[in-house]
């Protein structure tokens, strides 16, 4: 089995299993009183999780994996819809290996909805990449069960490319029938005042709640917001649309650098976690 060695272990997230597995635990304590336990999905659709180091937007992520863990019905594959910040050469791309490996262990790709979804291979968008990788481990950790993964990245992240994906996860899984949850592995404003980002982040923020996907893109680009994901949010906006088109979202927790740093006048980046449920 080809499988795909961990890259950013030990950086973006601790190296070893039990390093992960106390750091999960310790910001689970702390922020258990903040989850908002009013939220009773019928079905959980997918979600927005931050894709930053664990020390900066771990807080921010436990919330949805929170909801993920107490769902009822079990996952069999979590597609992950990452942006590129590593370089690749399509715009599209699945990654080739099998199975990805962390220090929690392997996760096996889900190769036959891949077969079903005509997007090319290449080892190219995930090597030294993050952005998917650092979702891994929180799947483990929550996910007391098997499950697969479906890496794929978005170099391009227009509407069109964003709604065909969209429509290609949808048409392939109505063959395999599989009960997948869609995570958009996204970061919000980079590297702008607190107040700034704030701003702008609510800009993006309203678009999502109101279902208005054209919005979205287009307040991004006029506003120049840096958003590293949005392709990923405007697929998982598409594809909530096909499975039910009145589909709820609920902004489960925000927060920025600076809560690790403590330093309120540096330019921060912005974290937010989603849930996309009915």
């Amino acid at each position: 089995m080809s499988i795909r060695s961990s890259e950013v272990a030990g950086t973006f997230y601790p190296g070893r299993a039990k390093e992960i597995q106390e750091l999960l635990s310790q910001i689970i304590a702390d922020e258990k009183g903040k989850i908002n336990n009013a939220i009773s999905p019928n079905r959980i659709i997918g979600g927005i999780v931050p894709h930053a180091g664990y020390e900066y937007s771990a807080k921010e992520a436990i919330h949805f994996f929170s909801f993920l863990k107490k769902s009822e019905s079990k996952v069999d594959t979590v597609v992950i819809l990452n942006p590129s910040h590593s370089g690749s050469k399509f715009n599209l791309s699945f990654d080739s290996h099998e199975a990805w490996n962390t220090p929690l262990g392997d996760v096996k790709l889900d190769l036959e909805l891949m077969d079903f979804i005509d997007i090319p291979k290449s080892a190219d968008g995930q090597s030294a990449e993050h952005s998917a990788e650092v979702i891994i481990p929180y799947l483990q950790f929550f996910l007391d069960y098997d499950f697969m993964i479906l890496p794929i990245t978005m170099r391009k992240q227009s509407y069109k490319c964003s709604r065909d994906l969209a429509e290609k996860i949808y048409k392939a899984n109505q063959v395999k029938n599989r009960n997948i949850v869609i995570i958009a592995s996204t970061d919000f404003s980079h590297y702008e005042r607190p107040e700034v980002a704030f701003y702008n982040d609510n800009l993006v923020i309203n678009r999502i709640l109101n279902n208005s996907i054209r919005g979205l893109y287009d307040t991004i680009h006029e506003n120049n917001i840096s958003v590293c994901g949005y392709g990923p949010i405007m697929t998982l906006m598409f594809y909530s649309r096909l499975i039910n088109s009145a589909y709820n979202v609920e902004i489960l927790a925000r927060g920025n650098s600076s809560s690790k740093t403590k330093n309120e006048e540096e330019l921060v980046v912005d974290y937010v976690s989603a849930l996309f449920y009915y």
